[in-house]
């Protein structure tokens, strides 16, 4: 049936409206409505699928890659990141394809998936309970813990001053980070980085906080937003792998064990340790995999959404690209798009577009990138092994290849668990051993099962609710009573996370936020946290000099400050050099009088009171050697100049 296409007035008043409606909420202070509007529009011109939940996703994952897109304009733009001209531009272009589509004139309800709606829901409930009960300290010392959160806000932050991508204008970023750092943070793939700051230019306009606490509280729950978009992905693609046909009834068994397997395992250690790149390109290798498997019913809109999920995967994990081209290409064979012109001119539009992110990647990467090893928890071996069997059972058992999309799934599984494997077995023959890269691969391969345990609904007779919820109940079991990398440490990731047991370093955070209330754009100084345990001091120290916009200066004191160089101390001469050497003066915060760092000998540094197995303690340093507050005041005597000395009193939860 042929199209109805919208009245020209009608399109003119709706592109009036796209640029009018932007223009007054901005001065009502009412930006943060407009990302929520743009969702609901993109959600509203869908054609490829029926479901509310179905169009939230493609929506979630199209405005995605959309967004990575149109950075690369923004950027050149002298407007840059501005509410009313994002919303303006998002607005027009949504009106232009609800009028090319037709969708103009006949918006269509959408039908509720109630039992996936549900599932969403618990999710959602079991992940933001131990965000929202901690304080702003508290939520940022889960992250701060993994150390690369502070750089990701760095690059968030920057983004958000300059109003784009910083690998097309990396000296945007030279005043923020050492030179030496500079083409590794410039380049680093930035899509995700790139919506947040938006999305925080929506959220700023609107609540009129602008300092870097707000800043910083609007980056963690974005982040865990963005778990949020993952776990819904991957429900929405188990329930999408089941089938159109699928009972409740079946259903419900499938789901509770993806839910729990996303909240309890591994996924959620993703979000604890403070990746969203990862989460980012793990929801977008989700959404990929469903499409593939079952595409979408019409071939133009299916394009559509697979160019821009690779885009999505190109610009915040590149990583996973390899995964995505090749799902891509298994659907283009399957759909055979190369008969179209179009097609092909797709085909090199998105392969230069998404060549960009791995290109920048290598760029900020050294030759031995992915033998490096990192902060991310080791994966439970086990476990994924498990998960691995059950995916294959839900494909391959009772004749499953039959059906075009099983063969999707276990061609979209073959691959995760090729890369996997492929890494493991490079890094093991190179350094011994796999380590960090090989886990997040590993992450990728959980999701990508997760996904496939859809085509399990074959196998579940239909039960009562309480019998269908029995026969997950050893799998959610086994998941929450250990992990660990041979899962045989007590109790689950995600139930250590919900009681509190995995703190990260909340003292830290709330140091370094301490440290920037008092001095937000760093007092023309390098602020050095000395106040407590030295693990708390050197990511306090961290942290800070991201919040203070001080990053370049904090290298130097990288060395000195980390507790965990085997066999090595720092002497009052090497604290004595760094002051010395510093560009800048060095302010000093001081609290506990037991706290020491310093050693006598820093070939053999004597520490009585470290312990095997126990946390480093507030006195770490030789007792021979001057305490922190006795270091700090010689050298603020010795450097009147260049010295200050801050008695502060950390903040309590």
């Amino acid at each position: 049936m042929e199209t109805a296409r919208p009245r020209p007035l009608t399109v003119a008043l709706a592109l009036v409206l796209a640029w009018a409606v932007p223009l007054a909420a901005h001065p009502l202070r009412l930006d943060a409505l407009l990302p929520l509007l743009v969702l609901v529009g993109t959600m509203a011109i869908q054609r490829g699928a029926t479901g509310l939940i179905d169009r939230f996703v493609l929506a979630c994952a199209q405005l995605f890659g959309a967004a990575c897109v149109f950075g690369l304009g923004l950027t050149l733009w002298p407007g840059h990141l501005h509410p009313t001209l994002v919303a303006g531009v998002a607005f027009t272009a949504l009106v232009l394809i609800a009028a090319a589509t037709g969708r103009l004139n006949r918006p269509r309800r959408a039908p509720l998936d109630t039992l996936l709606a549900l599932a969403a829901a618990g999710v959602t409930v079991v992940t933001l309970i131990p965000y929202a009960a901690r304080d702003l300290g508290g939520r940022l010392g889960l992250p701060l813990a993994g150390e690369d959160i502070a750089r990701h806000y760095l690059i968030y932050d920057v983004i958000g001053r300059t109003g784009g991508y910083l690998f097309l204008r990396p000296e945007a970023l030279r005043p923020f980070v050492p030179d030496e750092e500079l083409t590794g943070i410039a380049n680093y793939p930035q899509g995700l980085h790139f919506s947040y700051a938006v999305l925080d230019r929506f959220i700023a306009s609107t609540t009129g906080r602008t300092s870097a606490a707000a800043a910083v509280d609007a980056m963690v729950w974005l982040l865990v937003g963005t778990f949020l978009l993952l776990a819904l992905a991957v429900l929405w693609a188990v329930r999408r792998l089941a089938g159109p046909g699928a009972a409740p009834a079946r259903l419900l068994p499938v789901l509770l064990i993806a839910a729990a397997w996303l909240v309890l395992g591994d996924p959620v250690t993703v979000l604890s340790r403070g990746y969203p790149n990862e989460l980012a390109g793990l929801a977008c290798a989700a959404v990929l995999t469903a499409i593939v498997v079952r595409p979408l019913h019409r071939l133009g809109e299916q394009t559509v959404t697979v160019a821009l999920l690779l885009v999505g995967i190109s610009f915040s994990y590149p990583l996973f690209l390899p995964f995505g081209g090749l799902a891509a290409l298994w659907w283009i064979g399957r759909a055979r798009l190369w008969r179209f012109w179009w097609g092909w001119l797709a085909a090199m539009l998105v392969a230069v577009v998404s060549a960009i992110g791995p290109l920048t990647a290598m760029t900020a990467s050294s030759g031995t990138q992915l033998l490096l090893n990192g902060t991310a928890r080791v994966v439970d071996r086990p476990a994924t092994l498990a998960l691995v069997a059950l995916a294959l059972s839900a494909v391959l058992l009772r004749r499953g290849l039959r059906a075009p999309s099983h063969r999707a799934a276990l061609f979209a599984v073959a691959v995760a668990f090729a890369l996997a494997a492929g890494l493991g077995l490079y890094q093991i023959a190179t350094i011994g051993r796999p380590v960090y890269y090989f886990d997040k691969l590993l992450h990728l391969l959980i999701v990508v099962c997760l996904c496939a345990l859809g085509g399990l609904v074959r196998f579940l007779p239909a039960l009562g609710v309480a019998a269908r919820i029995a026969v997950a109940i050893p799998v959610v079991a086994a998941l929450a009573i250990a992990g660990g990398e041979w899962h045989t440490t007590p109790v689950a990731p995600g139930v250590k996370l919900a009681l509190g047991k995995d703190r990260g370093s909340p003292e830290a955070a709330r140091d370094a936020l301490l440290m920037a209330r008092m001095f937000p754009d760093g007092g023309g100084a390098v602020n050095v946290d000395l106040m407590g345990s030295p693990w708390r001091n050197w990511s306090a120290t961290l942290g800070a000099a991201a919040l203070q916009h001080q990053y370049r200066h904090f290298p130097a004191w990288s060395g000195l400050l980390y507790p965990g160089s085997a066999g090595k101390g720092s002497t009052i001469d090497d604290l004595d050099r760094l002051v010395r050497e510093s560009p800048v003066p060095v302010r000093f915060f001081v609290h506990d009088p037991e706290a020491s760092l310093l050693v006598v000998d820093g070939e053999h540094p004597y520490r009585p009171n470290v312990k095997p197995g126990q946390p480093l303690p507030v006195a770490f340093g030789d007792p021979a050697a001057p305490t922190n507050v006795a270091a700090v005041r010689a050298l603020a005597a010795k450097y009147p100049a260049k010295v200050q000395v801050v008695y502060a009193t950390p903040a309590n939860p």
